[in-house]
């Protein structure tokens, strides 16, 4: 009986919270000597998977609000490590996309990027889906690696992240139209 009511409790939360569903994102870094530099990052195909207005009102005033305008997102992206220099939302082929570009003071801001001379590297899950890099991919039963060399300046790599043509989605695209 217990194990019953968790279960109904946890369909119904689920039911409550949506949350921010998107394609994919890419990287595009540029580093300095020092492991200093700036990150483009692009975020294609936002949506959710809110089942209530209430819910879908709050991921778009995530993205809409406080993603795009807020200075509190500046705020706590710069105490990340990130300092935001623009912050943009576009629709292409009417799709919501993301694009935000920040300055950092070392690599490992970026998605956890090391450093070990001679070589830049992420490691990441044997599960995530890599769609591109310029770098070198390595993988093993427990991590893949996407390894790139120092004499490389911008470090490029794209990740898929959900499958946004699956039923139950909502594209965000319309909300900001709509808000523009």
């Amino acid at each position: 009986m217990r194990k019953i009511i968790i279960i109904i409790v946890a369909l119904f939360i689920s039911q409550l919270t949506g949350c921010i569903v998107f394609n994919n994102v890419s990287y595009e870094v540029n580093v300095n000597d020092d492991g200093s530099g700036t990150a483009l990052v692009t975020i294609e195909d936002i949506n959710t998977d809110g089942k209530s207005k209430e819910v879908i009102d709050e991921d778009v005033n995530s993205i809409l609000i406080y993603g795009l305008k807020s200075p509190e997102f500046v705020v706590e992206q710069k105490k990340a490590g990130k300092d935001i220099t623009s912050r943009n939302l576009l629709v292409e082929r009417g799709k919501l996309n993301a694009i935000v570009r920040y300055n950092f003071n070392d690599i490992k801001i970026v998605e956890g990027i090391q450093y070990e001379d001679p070589y830049y590297y992420l490691t990441i899950s044997p599960e995530d889906s890599i769609i591109s890099t310029n770098g070198q991919i390595t993988k093993t039963a427990d991590y893949q690696r996407i390894i790139w060399d120092k004499s490389i300046k911008t470090l490029k790599f794209k990740m898929f992240s959900d499958d946004t043509n699956r039923n139950g989605l909502i594209s965000l695209a319309p909300y900001y139209l709509k808000e523009k």
